[in-house]
């Protein structure tokens, strides 16, 4: 990029002018700055490495010395902003499309082998600049992706249709005349698995999905004196979720689910209350979910190696 550009895409100040007329690319990472590339810093000595590594700019909020006179240093009202302006017009180039997902449907965004945001500038940095053209991105947060892009799209609710599975742990579904045969997911996101699909069908984007990627929930099934127990051959299972958000949606959407209850430590608001994850051992449920925020319980539930042999995805 022209470094005359690049000023004013930045909104930068020129406060001393080099002699060359372009860079070759753009780092906020010391570790990755190579030969001609524009570095964004108000770090002094990480300055001083990257113009022994090469950088032909130094764009920087805070007053530092000129190292330097060979290179262009621009000075930036606002880093932030300054960086919010070049990835704005790098996302352009790169024809990238961004999805605005609710708490529910973002989960899903690695299952499909779509990028999340990270929701913070600084974080995002490399996976945007990096990023093929015509990639897809993902982010809860609206205002966030609108400092990226003009528009985005969301998820349209798409009919299909729910065929019979003998446990709501497991679905068959057809969705855009696709049958979908054992699929290792609670009926409950069934919604949100097929209009992820007619997504991607609509982008005109390869239908691939991992399931073993979801990871805000984890279900293990245990016999009634609560020893690990083979899917299909248990008596009960216990619902780990990691947040109020999931844990509010598994009660709502799993209420009318026969055997089903919920869990909460020391807490009224729900059907079981306990103090130690044992202490539900002698409960009457066939599901139980349980609101797990710092993964302590299934570290108490079983030896390490005893949870993977239960664990549904595995």
């Amino acid at each position: 990029m022209n470094i005359s550009n690049l000023n004013e895409l930045l909104n930068t100040k020129i406060i001393n002018e080099g002699k060359v007329l372009s860079v070759e690319g753009f780092s906020l990472n010391l570790n990755e700055v190579k030969y001609a590339y524009a570095f964004f810093s108000n770090d002094e000595l990480e300055i001083k490495e990257a113009i022994k590594k090469g950088a032909f700019v130094i764009v920087y909020e805070k007053e530092i010395p000129i190292l330097d006179k060979e290179i262009f240093y621009l000075q930036s009202q606002n880093l932030e902003v300054s960086i919010f302006r070049l990835l704005r017009f790098l996302c352009e180039e790169k024809e990238f499309k961004f999805l605005l997902c609710n708490p529910n449907e973002i989960h899903f965004a690695k299952t499909f082998y779509l990028k999340s945001l990270q929701e913070n500038i600084f974080l995002d940095f490399n996976s945007l600049i990096k990023a093929d053209k015509n990639e897809i991105f993902c982010s809860s947060n609206k205002n966030y992706i609108l400092k990226l892009c003009a528009n985005f799209d969301q998820l349209n609710q798409v009919n299909f249709a729910l065929l019979e599975s003998s446990s709501p742990f497991y679905i068959n579904l057809i969705c855009e005349n696709i049958y979908f045969k054992n699929i290792k997911l609670p009926f409950i996101y069934a919604q949100i698995f097929a209009n992820f699909i007619s997504f991607l069908q609509e982008k005109k984007r390869d239908i691939r999905f991992n399931l073993n990627k979801l990871d805000f929930f984890q279900i293990y099934f245990i016999h009634y004196d609560f020893k690990p127990a083979e899917f299909g051959k248990s008596d009960r299972a216990l619902i780990f979720v990691f947040n109020e958000n999931d844990f509010e949606f598994f009660k709502e959407n799993f209420k009318n689910i026969k055997g089903f209850k919920s869990a909460l430590k020391n807490s009224l608001f729900c059907d079981f209350s306990y103090s130690h994850i044992f202490d539900l051992k002698n409960k009457d449920f066939k599901y139980c979910l349980i609101l797990d925020e710092h993964k302590n319980y299934i570290k108490d539930f079983y030896l390490q190696n005893e949870i993977e042999e239960s664990n549904l995805f595995n």
